[in-house]
Parts: C-alpha cells; sequence; structure tokens
C-alpha cells in the first residue's frame, strides 16, 4: 500500500523546522551587556575617552583587564583587532577563528592569557593573569562571543 505524500513530508518539514529554529546568528553584545557581565565578573568598568569611535569601556581588577570596543564600522573594529594582535606575545599555545563577521586571537603564556574577539562592530580584548582566565572567558561567554 502507498502512502500519501504528506504523511512523510509534514513530519519531516516539522523536523527541520524545530532543528533550524536554534541556528540564529550571533549579534554583537552593546556596552551595558559588556558592563553587566564583567561586573558580574568581579571587575570594576568604567567608560573611557572613546575618541573617534562609538564607545571604549574598560573593566578592571588587580592586574588583569578587559576592554570593549564599540566601533563605527565592521573595517574599523578589524584594524583594531590587528593593532591589538601586534602588541601580543607569539606562543605555539594559541587559538585562531577568522569569518567575516566573527573573529578571535588568543595566547597564553605560563603567567598571562590573552584574547582579541571581534563581532561585528564590537571586539573584546583581554588582558588577564591566567588566574583570571575563568573570569575572561566567563564575560566572552555571557556577550555570546
Amino acid at each position: 500500500m502507498k502512502r500519501p505524500v504528506f504523511s512523510w513530508i509534514l513530519p519531516l518539514a516539522l523536523l527541520m523546522v524545530f532543528t533550524l529554529a536554534g541556528c540564529s546568528a550571533k549579534s554583537a553584545a552593546t556596552a551595558e551587556q559588556f558592563q553587566k557581565a564583567a561586573e558580574d565578573a568581579g571587575y570594576t568598568v568604567e567608560e573611557q575617552d572613546s575618541g573617534s569611535i562609538v564607545s571604549v569601556q574598560t573593566a578592571s581588577k588587580d592586574e588583569s583587564s578587559m576592554t570593549f570596543y564599540i566601533c563605527n564600522t565592521e573595517d574599523e573594529a578589524k584594524t583594531a583587532v590587528n593593532n591589538l594582535k601586534s602588541n601580543l606575545p607569539t606562543t605555539d599555545n594559541q587559538e585562531r577563528v577568522d569569518s567575516s563577521y566573527y573573529s578571535k586571537y588568543s595566547v597564553e603564556d605560563e603567567e598571562s592569557y590573552y584574547s582579541v574577539i571581534r563581532m561585528g562592530t564590537t571586539v573584546l580584548a583581554c588582558a588577564v593573569d591566567m588566574e583570571e582566565k575563568g573570569s575572561c572567558q566567563q564575560v566572552a561567554s555571557a556577550l555570546g562571543y
């Protein structure tokens, strides 16, 4: 006996809808979201002079700091990432992800953990002691980075 076409298309369509509903594009965080995430991790956040870009916020605790930049354009954010990366140490222990909307570069040595993450027009830069690596990753995760 032949089953109607709809008896297998409908369940397949529903499966696709439910599966793809969880797939959404990442979106860039706001300055307020960064401030909340950093404060939740125990950092003190201050607004910095932003110069020609939209916003700069620095979160600090002891010798560790994180800076969140909101740039005017993605090209400006990419330039900021390249400038920040050029100041980081080079070691064998590094991670790189690069796409048109998102990029991440992290490196660590025996004492410090550094990461530079760009999403759209925003950049999150961390320079923390190894003890604070988890806090940096907590903030990045809270922002969806």
